[in-house]
């Protein structure tokens, strides 16, 4: 179920035995020259309305437009919503929901610049909000997905499997590298950060990604996410 799909009746209905709500939350960056700009929305989306679909639950509108002002930001294509603005739309958009009788805010993330944000607004509304929970799930950091996803980093194996997977045409194999680039264990300004990043922007990886590996990561997320979700409602 889309939120943006349903009439009001069909979510009052909802509302009679369920308060809970996935939001899907990803970013528009550069993935490499071989992947789309919006793979961490794109995958998200596929995440989200999946995990709608097994657990009968509404799938909000997808914030499709994340936090990308450092390392990603110069290049091509990539479009970026500043921390405290992303804070103040997330705050806004969660209270709307909240106003009208959703209590479990379950947000899908595919963006590592997204995290502090969503954990910021969290925070801000912790004491205007009442009997709410909140729960992100990146699904690259999900425990159970280590061995899989194997620190695959940004526009690495993981991520041209999984956007292989949901659609296999949005992936220019032909544009696929080697690169590799050293992760500083600080925060840097976006000038001394080009010294950490790679001509296309890519972590660490071989990009050795495959439709099959694509399939797995899917699927374990969802199965690990459909649990979180349980334990938010039922705790």
């Amino acid at each position: 179920m889309e939120l943006m799909k349903m009439t009001m009746h069909e979510v009052n209905e909802y509302l009679k035995t369920s308060q809970t709500i996935i939001i899907p939350i990803g970013a528009i960056e550069e993935h490499s020259n071989a992947l789309p700009l919006g793979t961490d929305t794109i995958t998200v989306e596929a995440l989200a309305k999946r995990l709608g679909e097994i657990s009968n639950r509404i799938v909000g509108p997808t914030i499709n437009v994340g936090n990308c002002h450092s390392i990603t930001y110069d290049f091509l294509g990539t479009i970026s919503i500043s921390p405290s603005t992303l804070v103040n739309y997330l705050k806004d958009y969660t209270t709307s929901l909240h106003k009208h009788g959703f209590r479990n805010f379950f947000f899908v993330n595919g963006h590592g610049g997204n995290i502090a944000p969503l954990r910021c607004s969290f925070d801000e509304l912790a004491n205007t909000l009442t009997n709410s929970k909140f729960l992100v799930a990146s699904w690259w950091l999900l425990e159970d997905l280590k061995e899989l996803y194997d620190n695959s980093g940004h526009a690495g194996r993981g991520e041209v499997s999984m956007i292989m997977y949901i659609d296999k045409s949005l992936v220019k194999t032909e544009f696929l590298t080697e690169e590799k680039r050293e992760i500083p264990r600080y925060y840097v300004t976006n000038d001394l950060a080009k010294k950490y990043i790679t001509e296309t922007g890519i972590i660490n990886d071989s990009q050795e990604g495959s439709y099959e590996l694509g399939e797995k990561l899917f699927n374990a997320s969802v199965e690990v996410m459909l649990k979180l979700l349980k334990h938010l409602e039922e705790s």
